[in-house]
């Protein structure tokens, strides 16, 4: 959102330029259908003066004006975030005061979150996911505005409050635990009884499983596989160098990253053993939590369109398409991961086993290429 400068060269008079006011706000975009979708207003030249345009600026001043505009604006959301903050953190302080009070909340904390960070082989493990957990559970103990020595008894609103939030069932389980035991702690302090609420089992996990799963359903998927049979169909229509930079990709099951890095010759190679079959090694630029010698993957040339896909490299004809580009020619729910993720089905129907399949596709595990990158559906026989 901000003020934006458009040229204007075919202009006759001056200004050759006009101000323009884009705005990606929901309440402004809400019929448009674009997948970045704004809106434009051009600025009247009567409201030039008020923001320090005039028409005797040139191109260049003129849009050095809107940036510090932009910026002014910018600066000006920040602070007004900054007081919604402060103001909301105001309010919720009272309302956690009255249930959970400081005092005893200090001492639940150095009792039974990790304060201090554990020694691990890799170093030092922080303890703000844990945080960020028992921050959750506050929120839910000061929603249900029920004493915890009766908790075992409304376990249905526990229930319902993961419900509402359409929390996955692990997460809902891990704030569970720290609410029990925020509930064990201040009933002891109290000296009332207290009784745990049990984990969602049956119907009502079902139930929380299935609210996740709608929450989840209008938010961003991982891409459907592109097949080589659909990728040919699109030959001689899509530009050649967007076509083999998605050969590439079905056929070598690379990254997106990866396959726009093959455009520098350093970080792939090819060797031919005794054997006669051709090697191609890439270098991994996404792994760093491995010594620069173990980034390397192998992959084997086995058929003809590999072949074709390494002469393609060598040649260096291949661009990444547009996702726009791929909606033309393939599904609204196939983009530029579709070759990778269709990589691992179509060497299984190739008769090969997931243990070379997992060390192609770059994994650390057969388990990782297993649940993200198989098609639970399709069998091969």
């Amino acid at each position: 959102m901000g003020y934006y400068v458009r040229a204007l060269p075919w202009k006759k008079s001056d200004p050759r330029w006009k101000v323009q006011f884009v705005s990606y706000k929901s309440k402004d975009i809400k019929d448009s259908n674009s997948v970045k979708a704004k809106k434009e207003w051009d600025v009247d030249p009567d409201r030039w003066r008020t923001l320090g345009f005039h028409k005797l600026m040139t191109l260049d001043e003129a849009r050095v004006r809107a940036r510090q505009l932009n910026a002014q604006d910018f600066v000006k959301r920040q602070e007004e975030r900054i007081q919604r903050i402060a103001i909301e953190e105001n309010n919720n302080k009272k309302k956690y005061d009255a249930v959970l009070p400081i005092e005893f909340v200090e001492e639940f904390e150095s009792r039974f979150l990790r304060t201090r960070d554990s020694e691990t082989r890799k170093g030092r493990r922080k303890t703000s996911h844990a945080r960020s957990k028992w921050n959750a559970a506050k929120k839910m103990i000061v929603a249900l505005k029920i004493d915890p020595s009766e908790w075992y008894y409304y376990n249905k609103e526990v229930y319902d409050y993961f419900h509402d939030q359409q929390l996955s069932i692990s997460y809902s389980i891990s704030i569970l635990s720290l609410v029990n035991a925020w509930g064990y702690f201040i009933c002891r302090k109290l000296a009332k009884p207290f009784l745990p609420v049990t984990r969602p089992r049956g119907y009502e996990r079902q139930r929380l499983l299935d609210a996740h799963y709608q929450r989840n359903k209008n938010s961003r998927k991982a891409s459907d596989p592109l097949p080589p049979e659909e990728l040919n169909k699109a030959q001689g229509k899509l530009n050649q160098a967007n076509f083999n930079w998605l050969f590439i990709s079905v056929w070598l099951g690379l990254r997106s990253q990866e396959i726009d890095n093959l455009h520098a010759r350093d970080l792939w190679r090819i060797e031919t053993p005794i054997a006669g079959r051709k090697i191609f090694w890439i270098y991994q630029t996404k792994i760093i939590a491995l010594p620069s010698e173990d980034r390397w993957k192998p992959i084997p040339i086995l058929y003809e369109e590999k072949e074709f896909a390494l002469r393609v490299i060598q040649s260096g004809n291949f661009k990444r398409p547009l996702l726009k580009t791929m909606r033309n020619f393939f599904s609204k729910d196939i983009d530029l991961y579709g070759g990778r993720k269709g990589f691992t089905d179509l060497m299984l129907s190739r008769g090969h086993t997931i243990e070379n399949i997992f060390i192609w596709m770059g994994h650390s595990t057969f388990d990782r290429t297993w649940r993200s990158y198989k098609q639970k559906k399709r069998f091969h026989l």
